[in-house]
């Protein structure tokens, strides 16, 4: 039977009406107009041969015998940013007494002395030194200060596959590979996993999460934390309305995994079916969600909503930008005039399945609306003359000009005069 508490949650977040507010001047949020360019689905074949992939690197923290760095590779952010003028939280410059302490207790000496596995209990934040202090560049410049915070790398979902290499010389957090990138996690937000447990898991099917923000209980209702979309949990059963799944909690430094129940109106197994009504789903869930530079405050920027975008599909990205546009069939965009551009990205882009690349930027083509092209993507904003900027920082579908309107809009700084490729992830369907 199912408890009463999951039941009125049910309602709540179902039986209501969710309202989006309106969208920056020149982008939408309604992706619904678009969603009949898209291509037929994926044979069964295919989604299996690209789903086999997604889990093979999801789970390689848990095959591979120590984290895949030198001491010199893992600790490329101290060298780096000893050359920089840093700033603190207090938008003064950051104080040398703190960024020694920083550099000492990531004690890179004993890289891969632990070498243990673990999963995250719930979200986290990744980052570049052991400290939840940012660094930024100068805040009085245009696009710098918050949110852009230096020493965050990456937020991690909940339930996602690590290994440790070694712990700081304080204990407090651990050096980690992700399946997706390097960094430091707090010890508090992971728990290790025992080889009988790994193997538990990776038999079991998964089910995504489809809906932002949703509400994770252990399996006596008490709350553990919200699930971003796009975060997988092991799936045992379907039953009346749910989702039985596995989710992590401590104990001591070990996880235990407790049953759980999840709406089935708020996941799907994996992976999803590419169809328009998946999609659709997909897409509405990350349109009008905040900008966060690598993950700050658990939001999403541009390379971050293209990973989340593709994973309920089974199709794996990597994490960062430029990466992400090297993936599959790629066509250069370079010295050709705006209006080739556009032509080529309509000509040989598939909707759905091609991202757009400027330097520093990653976008999602998903077709055309009065012969424009259009992209789906998460940015901070346009720039303007004297290196200001026009604030957006939420996810956004807009054309390749925007921008061009607005009064006092650096031109040359557009995305259709900055991008420099096009890549068809996957093709279409035969």
């Amino acid at each position: 039977m199912i408890r009463p508490l999951l039941c009125l949650l049910l309602t709540l977040f179902i039986g209501g009406c969710a309202v989006k507010r309106p969208a920056a001047p020149f982008t939408m949020q309604e992706i619904a107009p678009f969603l009949k360019e898209a291509p037929s689905p994926l044979s069964q074949s295919e989604r299996s041969r690209f789903y086999a992939d997604f889990l093979q690197k999801r789970y390689t923290p848990w095959q591979v015998k120590e984290v895949n760095a030198t001491a010199a590779s893992a600790s490329w952010a101290v060298r780096y940013y000893a050359t920089k003028e840093l700033y603190g939280e207090n938008r003064r410059p950051l104080l040398k007494t703190r960024w020694r302490t920083w550099v000492k207790n990531a004690d890179y000496t004993a890289l891969n002395s632990v070498r243990r596995r673990a999963v995250t209990v719930h979200p986290a934040n990744l980052r570049l030194f052991p400290s939840d202090r940012p660094i930024f560049f100068n805040p009085a410049l245009a696009g710098e200060g918050y949110p852009f915070d230096y020493n965050q790398n990456s937020a991690v979902k909940a339930f996602t596959p690590l290994i440790v290499s070694h712990l700081s010389a304080d204990g407090g957090w651990a050096f980690v590979q992700t399946p997706f990138a390097l960094g430091w996690l707090k010890l508090r937000d992971i728990a290790f996993v025992t080889p009988k447990q790994i193997e538990l898991v990776m038999k079991m099917p998964m089910v995504t999460v489809v809906k932002e923000g949703a509400p994770i209980y252990d399996g006596a209702q008490n709350f553990l934390f919200y699930a971003k979309m796009a975060t997988l949990f092991p799936l045992e059963r379907e039953e009346d309305g749910f989702y039985r799944i596995l989710v992590p909690k401590k104990e001591g430094e070990q996880v235990r995994f407790e049953e759980s129940l999840l709406p089935v109106a708020w996941a799907k197994p994996m992976p999803l079916s590419m169809d328009p009504a998946n999609i659709g789903l997909v897409a509405d869930n990350l349109l009008a969600e905040p900008y966060g530079w690598g993950g700050v405050a658990m939001d999403r920027d541009c390379s971050a909503m293209i990973r989340d975008f593709f994973a309920p599909f089974g199709i794996w990205l990597p994490r960062n930008s430029k990466a992400q546009a090297e993936t599959g069939e790629v066509i250069s965009l370079k010295g050709l005039s705006t209006a080739q551009k556009e032509r080529t990205i309509t000509e040989k882009g598939v909707p759905f399945r091609t991202l757009v690349h400027l330097p520093g930027h990653i976008m999602l083509y998903v077709g055309t609306l009065k012969g424009q092209v259009y992209v789906m993507h998460n940015l901070w904003g346009v720039r303007t003359k004297e290196g200001g900027r026009y604030i957006i920082a939420e996810g956004v579908i807009s054309r390749l000009d925007l921008g061009r309107n607005l009064q006092g809009v650096d031109e040359e700084a557009l995305l259709i005069e900055r991008i420099d490729s096009m890549n068809v992830v996957i093709p279409p369907a035969l």
